[in-house]
């Protein structure tokens, strides 16, 4: 059986997350591909309410951790402290650590910790944050991309891909021609829509219009 990668990202830090989708180019931007190259792509954007070191921290007293820097993004924990908050893992909102404590809420971490779970050690010189939207970008399990491919005196050749990441699936490709028309026209491939503006030595300059997902 392959793998299977699914939108769960919350596990242990359970707190509501949005989801927006975030296209290349943006919907309404105008962009050029030369053959062979990608028209568009998509991934949807995972947000939470985080937090986010503005200096970097240190080890405590009695720990001899690394440093973690400035702007690192973190997750919020439960906790008995007024705030807590972990260095996530990789492409999730699962806490791995280092983790910091805020005591008094003054907006400095007084405490930190190697993990979620180890004992928090006191920090030498309090470490300042501040509470920030924190986001990951994911691709679904079934990747899609539609490729530019040329074009002749009466047609425009796309390539339509799908990649599964569950490698029991095998990747399926579809050749699309379209008919060209005067310029500016309206193409719509699968669930992606564009307006062509032109074809030149250049490649196709077009502008992304609409992505049903």
């Amino acid at each position: 059986m392959g793998l299977a990668f699914g939108p769960l990202l919350l596990s242990v830090s359970a707190v509501a997350q949005t989801l927006s989708i975030v296209t290349e180019p943006p919907v309404g931007a105008e962009a050029t591909v030369a053959p062979g190259e990608g028209v568009y792509s998509f991934s949807r954007l995972y947000t939470i309410d985080g937090a986010r070191l503005t200096a970097d921290s240190g080890p405590g007293s009695y720990l001899r951790g690394r440093s973690v820097a400035a702007g690192t993004q973190l997750v919020p924990v439960a906790t008995k402290s007024t705030y807590k908050g972990c260095v996530p893992a990789q492409g999730t909102f699962d806490p791995a650590g280092p983790c910091f404590m805020d005591d008094d809420g003054d907006g400095k971490f007084d405490r930190q910790a190697t993990n979620d779970y180890n004992v928090a050690q006191k920090l030498i010189a309090p470490v300042p944050y501040e509470k920030a939207a924190i986001s990951i970008a994911r691709e679904d399990a079934i990747k899609r991309v539609i490729l530019y491919q040329g074009a002749s005196g009466d047609s425009l050749r796309f390539s339509y891909r799908e990649f599964n990441f569950d490698l029991a699936r095998p990747a399926f490709t579809e050749e699309i021609t379209v008919p060209r028309e005067a310029f500016p026209a309206m193409v719509r491939i699968k669930n992606v829509q564009i307006e062509v503006l032109g074809v030149s030595g250049m490649g196709l300059r077009y502008r992304l219009v609409k992505v049903v997902v």
